[in-house]
């Protein structure tokens, strides 16, 4: 699993064959087919792996449903800026594998995150007619291309910002737009 998580630190995942982690893990390919059946299998169990090593060290915290919502979108910045390789996993390799058990499990993990929206938005005072899905499809979406386009984005920062500098204030300008939306900020 060490093996398969640096593989995919270094190169797209696409790259990280069985072979190629075996090599790396320095044991035999059939010791990795024993324990995973199958590639997809292999790159389930590093996604699981990811998750709960992250989950683990951001609990939720046991705050005011917009507080949650704001920690939230502010850890799946992190996310995306930490472990470049999930996204690709997810959608290049997990969610269209050609075992049905590996797609069920990236549909069950994806449907717990909306699903904790959904408990978030719902534990307000007010109703919500927010969309926990269309809301978790948009907060993946900031995070990943703010994450993935940091070549293109970085230099359009003002001069002398760091990288860290400006994710901060990423991070505080998609928490806002989040929880006020730009309707009260631009009139209707």
């Amino acid at each position: 699993m060490a093996a398969a998580r640096k593989l995919m630190d270094e190169a797209p995942p696409h790259e990280a064959t069985i072979l190629s982690i075996a090599s790396k893990a320095g044991v035999d390919r059939a010791l990795v087919r024993y324990y995973f059946r199958n590639r997809d299998q292999l790159l389930l169990a590093v996604i699981e792996d990811i998750l709960d090593e992250w989950n683990a060290a951001h609990p939720d915290p046991d705050a005011s449903p917009a507080t949650r919502l704001e920690t939230h979108v502010g850890n799946m910045l992190d996310f995306a800026l930490r472990v470049r390789s999930m996204q690709r996993l997810m959608v290049d390799e997990c969610a269209s594998s050609r075992s049905s058990q590996v797609r069920k499990r990236v549909r069950e993990i994806n449907s717990g995150k909306i699903d904790a929206l959904g408990r978030v938005l719902r534990s307000g005072d007010r109703t919500s007619s927010t969309d926990p899905l269309f809301l978790y499809v948009a907060m993946v979406g900031m995070c990943e291309f703010f994450a993935a386009a940091q070549a293109m984005i970085l230099p359009l920062a003002p001069a002398g910002m760091s990288p860290g500098e400006l994710a901060k204030r990423y991070r505080k300008f998609i928490a806002g737009l989040t929880l006020d939306g730009l309707r009260s900020r631009i009139g209707s």
